[in-house]
C-alpha cells in the first residue's frame, strides 16, 4: 500500500510540473509545445519517408522568448489553428550516428498535422529538405494522421 501512496504522490507532481509548463504557453496564439512536437513528429516522419533510419529526434521552440522542449504538452484540441512565429530547433541523429539538424521559423501550426513556414533539414553535411512546411494542413480536422509527409 505505501508503493502505491509513492506512486500517486510521483504522479501527482508530476501533474503539477506538466501544468506549470502549460500555463506558460500564450492561451491564445501559437504554443512553444505545440510547435516543438508536431515539428518533432512531423520531421521524423519527412526524414524516414526519405529513407533515412532515425534513431531519435528531439525539437524545442520559442515563442515571444518562451522555450519548451518537445515533451512537455500535447498540440492544442482539434480543429485548432494558430498562427504566430516561432522559431525551432531539432537535433538528433540517425541509426548509422549522423548528425541531424531541423530548423527554421513556424508561423502556423494546425493541429499537431502541419507546420508553416520555412524549415531546413540536414543529415550529416547533406541537406535533406528546405521546405515551406510539413505534414498536411488540407486535411479535414481531427487529430494527427499517419499520412505520409507533406511537402511546400
Amino acid at each position: 500500500m505505501r508503493r502505491l501512496q509513492q506512486w500517486g504522490v510521483a504522479g501527482g507532481l508530476a501533474l503539477a510540473a506538466f501544468g506549470g509548463v502549460v500555463a506558460c504557453d500564450p492561451a491564445d496564439g501559437m504554443t512553444a509545445s505545440a510547435v516543438s512536437i508536431t515539428t518533432d513528429q512531423l520531421g521524423t516522419r519527412a526524414l524516414k519517408d526519405r529513407g533515412f533510419d532515425v534513431r531519435w529526434l528531439s525539437c524545442s521552440a520559442s515563442v515571444n522568448s518562451a522555450t519548451t522542449a518537445t515533451r512537455t504538452a500535447s498540440p492544442r484540441p482539434s480543429g485548432a489553428t494558430t498562427k504566430g512565429i516561432a522559431s525551432v530547433d531539432c537535433q538528433g541523429e540517425t541509426a548509422d550516428q549522423q548528425a541531424i539538424t531541423v530548423t527554421g521559423r513556424i508561423t502556423e501550426q494546425l493541429d499537431g498535422r502541419c507546420v508553416r513556414g520555412r524549415l531546413t533539414a540536414q543529415v550529416g553535411k547533406r541537406t535533406v529538405f528546405d521546405v515551406g512546411g510539413l505534414g498536411d494542413c488540407t486535411a479535414p480536422s481531427g487529430p494527427a494522421t499517419g499520412r505520409t509527409s507533406k511537402t511546400s
